[in-house]
């Protein structure tokens, strides 16, 4: 066991390294003790080096040293300390005059523009402060033109990060803190004022000059969205591709494609070395001195860099590019190319440099691609049958082998990266094999090395090249079709629910045990040897496996078999009776854990409702006995477009508890804090019953969600006949407010407005009840209360109108009486919800008061007799990872 850990000695160092950047990340409050394992770590192995006998110690040193080490490498980015003049210090305050320097070349949208400033300076009246730190800038309009490098002023109000605080949720606030970046701004266009260009003479000048010759380069080809994605392969601009092209090569399976990774960089660094080592194997000085391979992997990093500056050099084009150079270095120093170790290797100088990028998608996707792709193709078998093909038929072997290769390839990828993509995106293509056979050899083999040639003899012929980007062009518009071939398919894509980490290890842990296992995988080939020597003394050379199975006919196998078995059962048992045993552990563990989400999920007999954080908007989940989900209101911000609170915030959440289908949505009414999230959970999730009011909205999320509830066929009661008390699971609904001819009414009544013509749900389990008023202001609390009386009593209330002045009046909280209030409202919101006299009033009765911008989501559970109050920040702070 230590001779196959010494062959590949930086495995284990990286799997230590990897383990103790993870343990950092989550635990950032042991230093000290880790300081310590770091000098005990390297004195252990300075003592065995000196020792020489001692290999298992020096092992298990050197372990420990770099889990100390990987644990130290994270803290600068997790265990905070800045100063005095950090950006961070001056956020959430007041407006300031910005300077700094663009530090990315923009993002583009319709609508906007993204990127990151290196702060220098802020200035209001009299104040000026010199200032370090990164900021990311929102641009809205039309502004002066921006790039990389660009000194520029700016006047905002600087904003710290927030997250939506919700169990498992994105933290985005860690990830903009992985960036260095720790503010955000947006301003209108017209107040952005360049004071100062790049030099023309300037690297970063000539990269941008080059990137912009490519574009226009590339804009010489028809019109058509081609473009966009030709962009996006070349120089890494992936603004133009419309979002709908996006979302078809996501559920064909072929995203990958569209950012410059492993795969381009790859083609280019393959493409370079093939045509260098053709070029010196002409000279017969660099035959004789050996320097053929040397040379063309020397001189294959050149293209490749050139190639990563054109793109952008984003964090995953640095990463590919230290891949793609680490395996080019293996020809350079003449090394035996064990791959697992030089992608280990590869993996380690990446977190080395920069140890936030364990946390990044694309590092994961990479990598453990990569390692999937080779680990599996080690472990089949399949491949042999194509070494012992006839003479006759030498040709088609090798190209059936070649088309075998690249499609266990992308079997392999697929299979490799499976959870990650479930867990990260929710979403898993099953047409991604094929669409991956055909679309990469399109894409990566023949448009992208075009596109690339036309590039580099630009300089040369502008003829050439433009003929060059047409036929690339024309390849990718062929490419595209075939993307929407698959994409079209009513069973491209499916959505998933998110696995957890205990899912993922076994998935991983199954997949290894099933590839090691290998029952049988070497009996036929030691069959046919020894029915070949017991035929004739010495192995046939020229007969297949299967004939000569059939000559010697099955009785003759049987003895053969049993000899084998007893030949090779030392090896054979060792090895499988340890998979097997494995293989036993984890589908207990798997067995363990459907049972666990089953009972979760379908065999609990209490109410759960969570009032989940969305921001400036509200959002609750009800979970009755046995599994049946009520969705009331999806939260949702002014425009999807800008951001999507069902994709972003409600849909994860409902996947992470293995949600997929919601028996009844309730819209109270047709505001987009309220609306706009509902549109992506009707279009995506199995939505059963839609209940609203019926009142209607010109705006493009209430489109989107009537649009939903048509194409999939959701039931949409109307509000005249909807009855007014439901009893689901043992759970009472009842429907207060507003009366059933309110529409009637609304002509005369001008203070029925949306907010006042909500609809009032009250939910009655035992002697527990929940009230969800929607946003009725004081003129409907009051018709309210007239017409419910006492049964607007209630053991929860969730705040009308996110706590606003304008609501929760004295005599609406008065036939309320509630023990517990929650207010969902938006963290720093721009109306100040919720208001100090409000909250007094709470505070008055009694009433325990929670706010989802400073508990977050809030969850309670109820057996009908008892009730469990469960702020989730209080779950954070308990379990120390706050």
């Amino acid at each position: 066991m230590i001779d196959n850990v010494y062959a590949r000695p930086v495995i284990p160092l990286l799997i230590s390294f990897i383990s103790g950047i993870a343990f950092g990340a989550g635990f950032p409050d042991y230093h000290l003790w880790m300081y310590v394992m770091a000098v005990l770590g390297s004195g252990w192995m300075l003592c065995c080096i000196f020792r020489r006998d001692c290999r298992h110690s020096n092992l298990i040193a050197s372990l420990i040293l770099f889990v100390a080490l990987g644990y130290l490498s994270i803290q600068p980015w997790i265990a905070l300390r800045f100063p005095a003049n950090h950006i961070i210090h001056y956020v959430d305050s007041h407006k300031w005059k910005i300077t700094g320097v663009i530090d990315q070349n923009p993002i583009n949208d319709k609508i906007r523009q993204k990127f990151i400033l290196r702060t220098r300076n802020l200035n209001w009246e009299n104040a000026s402060h010199s200032v370090i730190g990164k900021l990311r800038v929102t641009v809205y309009g039309q502004s002066p033109e921006l790039s990389r490098g660009n000194l520029i002023s700016i006047t905002g109000k600087i904003r710290s990060f927030n997250n939506f605080k919700n169990p498992g949720g994105f933290d985005y606030k860690r990830y903009m803190a992985f960036k260095g970046v720790w503010g955000a701004t947006s301003i209108p266009g017209e107040q952005v004022v360049i004071l100062k260009k790049l030099a023309a003479n300037s690297f970063q000048q000539y990269v941008n000059k080059g990137r912009d010759k490519i574009s226009m380069l590339i804009d010489t080809t028809p019109a058509g969205e081609h473009r966009g994605v030709l962009k996006a392969l070349i120089i890494g601009e992936r603004s133009q591709i419309p979002l709908e092209l996006r979302e078809a090569f996501n559920r064909a399976g072929v995203s990958h494609l569209l950012a410059i990774s492993g795969l381009h960089i790859g083609i280019v660094g393959t493409t370079a070395f093939l045509f260098f080592s053709w070029l010196f194997s002409r000279f017969s000085i660099f035959l004789q001195n050996a320097w053929t391979r040397k040379g063309a992997a020397l001189l294959s990093f050149f293209p490749i860099l050139i190639y990563a500056l054109l793109a952008g050099m984003s964090p995953s084009t640095q990463r590919a590019l230290i891949m793609v150079a680490v395996f080019l270095m293996t020809f350079f120093f003449q090394r035996d190319q064990d791959l697992m170790n030089t992608l280990a290797l590869a993996a380690m100088l990446i977190l080395v440099v920069d140890p936030p990028s364990l946390f990044s998608i694309s590092f994961q996707l990479s990598f453990v691609s990569v390692f999937s792709i080779l680990f599996g193709l080690s472990r089949v078998q399949i491949m042999r049958f194509f070494n012992t093909n006839p003479p006759k038929m030498k040709l088609l072997f090798a190209v059936l082998k070649k088309l075998c290769l690249f499609l266990l390839v992308s079997v392999f990828a697929i299979l490799g990266t499976f959870p990650i993509v479930m867990f990260y995106f929710n979403q898993v293509s099953l047409v991604g094999v094929l669409a991956n056979f055909v679309i990469v050899p399109l894409v990566g083999f023949i448009a992208v090395p075009l596109g690339l040639l036309a590039v580099f003899i630009s300089p040369v012929s502008v003829e050439a090249a433009t003929w060059g980007i047409k036929a690339s062009a024309a390849i990718l518009i062929m490419a595209i079709q075939v993307v929407r071939f698959f994409s079209d398919l009513p069973f491209a894509a499916v959505k998933t629910i998110t696995p957890s980490f205990i899912e993922i290890s076994c998935y991983y842990l199954l997949a290894g045990v099933l590839l090691n296992l290998k029952p049988g995988s070497s009996a036929l080939p030691a069959v046919t040897q020894t029915i070949s020597k017991s035929k004739t003394g010495h192995q046939l050379p020229c007969e297949t496996d299967q004939s000569l199975i059939r000559k010697i006919g099955i009785r003759r196998l049987i003895p053969i078999c049993r000899n084998l078995i007893r030949k090779y059962r030392p090896v054979s048992m060792s090895r499988g009776g340890s998979a097997k045993l494995l293989l036993g552990v984890v589908i207990m563990v798997m067995f363990a854990d459907a049972g666990y989400w089953f009972y979760q999920r379908f065999w609990r007999n209490d109410l759960r409702v969570t009032i989940i954080d969305v921001g400036q908007g509200e959002a609750v989940l009800m979970e009755l006995p046995h599994g049946y989900c009520i969705l009331v209101d999806g939260g949702g911000f002014s425009d999807n477009a800008v951001f999507d609170v069902g994709a972003r915030v409600v849909a994860p959440y409902l996947w992470r508890k293995k949600i997929k289908s919601i028996d009844t949505v309730i819209l109270t009414h047709p505001n987009s804090d309220h609306l706009n999230g509902l549109a992506y959970i009707a279009r995506h999730f199995n939505v059963k019953n839609v209940w609203t009011n019926n009142e209607a909205r010109n705006t493009s999320g209430f489109r989107q969600f009537m649009n939903a509830i048509v194409e999939n066929k959701i039931k949409l009661l109307n509000f005249h006949d909807l009855s007014r008390l439901h009893e689901i699971e043992g759970v009472m609904l009842k429907i207060l407010y507003p009366p059933k001819d309110f529409l009637k009414k609304r002509k005369k009544d001008i203070w029925r407005t949306p907010n006042n013509n909500s609809l009032v749900v009250k939910a009655i389990f035992g002697s527990k009840s929940f009230l969800f008023p929607g946003d009725i202001l004081a003129r409907a609390e009051k018709e309210l209360v007239s017409l419910a009386g006492n049964e607007l009593k209630s053991t929860v209330i969730l705040t009308p109108h996110h706590g606003s002045i304008s609501s929760s009046t004295r005599q609406f909280l008065e036939k309320v009486n509630p023990e517990i209030a929650v207010i969902s409202a938006g963290w720093k919101n721009s109306f100040h919800f919720p208001h100090p006299e409000v909250l007094s009033r709470y505070t008055e009765m009694g009433c325990s008061v929670l706010r989802t911008d400073i508990q977050g989501a809030v969850r309670f559970t109820t057996n009908g007799k008892t009730l469990t109050v469960t702020p989730y920040i209080v779950e954070i702070k308990r379990t120390g990872s706050s």
